[in-house]
């Protein structure tokens, strides 16, 4: 459940994600929800699927980083994380989807297998509505927005964040 999406341009990128919660069949409109999309250790992820697999990916975000912004280094950076999350949980593997801003660049996280993002990419239930608003030339907002609209499993408010392809975050919005 919930939409990520990125666009990458020549200058910067930028993400969005929704703030839908669910508990069971139970799901919280309207929260204001920060655990989809967060700024941490000069990173910016994005996440999708089980609240456990956001909430340890941010924990280990806030003491370690890959050691570069290539595919190979952010494939490290699992084998790095799923490591430390059996070391937690007892369990090696991991539900959620990731979109990693790091350096400059993006990288879609599923599993073991990485990709750069170099145009644009979404992850969730929401993902192939926010896709085709992307691929229409429309913002990530936009594209959050549409999933919201039409996928049950999205939720309002949106949350962006703009990183200039420095890696500096520079602004944040909640809509």
């Amino acid at each position: 459940m919930s939409v990520v999406c990125c666009r990458v341009y020549e200058d910067r990128i930028e993400i969005a994600s929704d703030s839908i919660t669910v508990r069971g069949w139970t799901q919280e409109k309207g929260r204001d929800n920060h655990s989809k999309l967060v700024a941490v250790n000069d990173m910016v992820i994005g996440s999708v699927g089980r609240a456990e697999d956001s909430s340890l990916m941010q924990l280990f975000c806030a003491t370690h980083k890959p050691e570069g912004a290539s595919e190979s280094d952010i494939l490290s950076f699992m084998v790095e994380f799923l490591d430390w999350k059996k070391k937690k949980t007892d369990q090696k593997q991991t539900s959620g989807v990731f979109i990693l801003l790091f350096e400059g660049k993006a990288f879609y996280i599923n599993g073991f297998f990485i990709k750069e993002v170099v145009s644009y990419e979404a992850i969730g239930a929401g993902m192939d509505f926010a896709l085709s608003a992307l691929y229409l030339g429309h913002n990530v907002e936009k594209a959050v927005e549409t999933a919201c609209e039409l996928s049950v499993m999205c939720e309002k408010p949106i949350q962006s964040l703009k990183m200039d392809k420095a890696g500096k975050k520079k602004t944040a919005r909640k809509k």
